[in-house]
């Protein structure tokens, strides 16, 4: 029951991932804080399992959030090319 809740609220906020992402980039950008950080506080004061936000993050909100976890040691780096 919980997860059809938490479905239901995400869809009536934000329509589609793209939605979601660009409020989270937003919130990024205005509060200067991490997009953990933001992901994790959004959930908190919704309510909401962050087991359920994955199905709204764009492979580019993705692509930060794996950058940002690499950079705090949180997970494994992939290997990156010097340019």
């Amino acid at each position: 029951m919980e997860n059809i809740n938490d479905s239901l609220i995400l869809t009536k906020k934000f329509r589609s991932p793209v939605e979601f992402s660009l409020y989270i980039e937003e919130r990024v950008l205005k509060e200067r804080i991490g997009y953990i950080d933001v992901i994790l506080d959004y959930c908190k004061n919704h309510d909401i399992d962050v087991d359920n936000v994955g199905k709204l993050i764009t492979k580019s909100l993705k692509e930060k959030i794996q950058l940002e976890a690499e950079e705090f040691n949180l997970m494994k780096p992939r290997g990156r090319l010097p340019i």
